[in-house]
């Protein structure tokens, strides 16, 4: 608390104290912490503090840093940072709930909105941040170093073996065309060209924040410039939702997009950039869960849906949106036979968020 109040005062010129810390949340080497403010010209602030976590916490400050730069409301508003004991200050953006507060909830109609309210403010954040990716990557090289840019760290995570491992442990092999295609799909990711942008690449609902001045970003560990539809993933494949929402959702993104991406502009385009990051995320589930989930379940991201169902949703989401567009005809067979081997030994309920669910009345 001391160096976070050490650092408003440099920044605000004049003599600061914080106090009434709460704590909000913590983990291995992770704390973040509301705080009243003592002479500044804001009333409250949250502390983000990473002693151990130095990648994903300076991805975190430079993500803030930069949309408060760009004058984007996005996320809380970056105010000042210390980065020799790994910590940054944001305002707080005041009481409210998340998104996954909304679906676990009864009310269909907030939930509905929630979701379209995020695809929009996303679609507006990549449509203001497409293009030259330096302003960004300056502000993160001036910061301690990350290995390397993150859209090549998951482009060269697809084409790991792991996809195979799998095909091989459910008796079936990739057909032809996949491992060509995968390729297409890495280089699609670590290059993305025109649709270059500023992600959150958070597809946790529990990291957006709705405040009365609208929906925010809470947490930006995971932001970088990569392919704009990367931020996309929450509805179109990570989180279940009926597919008309996903539809609806989809739909609001790419109007907040369109005006300044062509891509998103024509239909042919918009849907071969939307089955590369769907695809791509899939792989990267496979990627994350081991083969002997076929023998042992173990938990998923959310606490009602296993490894298991999270990886058929993938699956079935994929192939939703791969079928009628005929661009991966390989990659497409390949997880829809995946799919199709591990339904015969998997039976799992459809999981639908409370708020979501139909009632009879």
């Amino acid at each position: 608390m001391t160096r976070g109040a050490r650092a408003l005062s440099a920044v605000w010129s004049r003599p600061v104290l914080l106090t009434a810390p709460e704590l909000l949340e913590t983990r291995p080497g992770f704390t973040l912490v509301r705080a009243q403010v003592r002479g500044g010209p804001v009333p409250g602030v949250l502390l983000k503090s990473f002693p151990d976590e130095p990648v994903r916490g300076f991805d975190d400050r430079a993500g803030a840093e930069f949309l408060t730069r760009r004058g984007l409301d996005a996320s809380p508003r970056f105010l000042a940072g210390d980065v020799d004991v790994r910590l940054f200050l944001l305002e707080d953006p005041g009481p409210g709930r998340t998104l996954e507060a909304l679906l676990r909830a009864h009310d269909a109609r907030a939930a509905t909105a929630g979701v379209l309210a995020t695809a929009r403010l996303l679609g507006q954040l990549q449509a203001r941040t497409l293009g030259n990716p330096s302003e960004y990557e300056l502000l993160r090289q001036s910061l301690p170093s990350r290995p390397e840019r993150v859209r090549m760290e998951e482009a060269r995570g697809l084409l790991e073996e792991r996809l195979t491992s799998w095909l091989t442990a459910v008796g079936t092999r990739p057909f032809p065309g996949t491992l060509e295609e995968l390729e297409v799909v890495a280089r699609a990711l670590a290059n993305p060209g025109p649709l270059l942008a500023f992600t959150w690449g958070h597809p946790s609902p529990a990291g957006v924040w709705f405040t009365l001045g609208g929906p925010r970003l809470l947490d930006l560990g995971t932001s970088g410039m990569r392919h704009a539809l990367w931020d996309a993933l929450p509805w179109l494949v990570s989180l279940p939702l009926p597919e008309e929402l996903t539809a609806r959702a989809d739909t609001t993104y790419r109007i907040g997009l369109s005006p300044l991406c062509e891509a998103a502009q024509e239909d042919s385009r918009w849907a071969h950039a939307r089955a590369t990051v769907v695809i791509a995320r899939t792989v990267h589930v496979l990627r994350s869960l081991h083969p002997r989930v076929l023998e042992e379940d173990r938990p998923g991201a959310f606490p009602e849906l296993s490894a298991r169902a999270t990886l058929l949703h993938h699956l079935a989401r994929c192939r939703w949106w791969l079928t009628p567009l005929g661009d991966f005809p390989g990659l497409t067979r390949t997880l829809e036979e995946l799919e199709t081997r591990l339904r015969e030994r998997w039976t799992l309920a459809p999981f639908t968020w409370p708020a979501l669910r139909q009632t009879d009345d």
